[in-house]
């Protein structure tokens, strides 16, 4: 690819491109946080069995019972942050264009009121599916679909990013 081509993407994203995206990307979240995960999820598995075991005169106690109702919560309220977060993430790019400009340095995104820049070397992977290319660079990720690439595009941006990023396919 020359230096002087630009890859460009136009699109709306749907909510599904964005949610597939969004899972991809935490697939891929570093090993310390992935551990910290699964340490509290332990953690709570742990106090539940401890609330159900816990069985002073062959009854199921109150302390037993408020245990179990907390841990409860917890995962109820981890799962109703979690959908009210993905929400509000894709409300900000709802019904509004976004736009990718690629080439041999990074490269140029924006929607309507907003544009940035990012270098090949801020970024930490790719992850590329029939429908996605999901860019990763920290907590951040960037999904451009491949049906707002042109068709003779999609082989010149597929190079690039392979000289660019690292790849984590599916």
């Amino acid at each position: 690819m020359s230096a002087q081509r630009v890859i460009k993407a136009r699109f709306i994203l749907q909510r599904d491109e964005f949610a597939k995206a969004k899972k991809l990307a935490l697939r891929n979240v570093p090993r310390r946080i992935k551990w910290a995960v699964w340490g509290q999820f332990g953690l709570l598995v742990a106090l539940f069995l401890a609330a159900v075991a816990y069985r002073p005169n062959g009854k199921l106690e109150t302390p037993s019972l408020i245990i179990l109702v907390i841990v409860w919560l917890v995962f109820v309220t981890g799962s109703v942050a979690q959908r009210g977060l993905e929400s509000l993430q894709f409300a900000r790019m709802q019904d509004k264009e976004i736009w990718y400009e690629f080439d041999e340095n990074g490269f140029r995104s924006g929607m309507p009121n907003s544009e940035s820049r990012v270098d090949w070397a801020g970024l930490t992977a790719r992850i590329e599916t029939d429908k996605l290319f999901v860019l990763l660079s920290g907590i951040h990720f960037y999904t451009i679909p491949t049906r707002s690439i042109a068709a003779e595009e999609i082989a010149s941006l597929l190079q690039l990013l392979a000289e660019k990023i690292p790849n984590r396919s599916r």
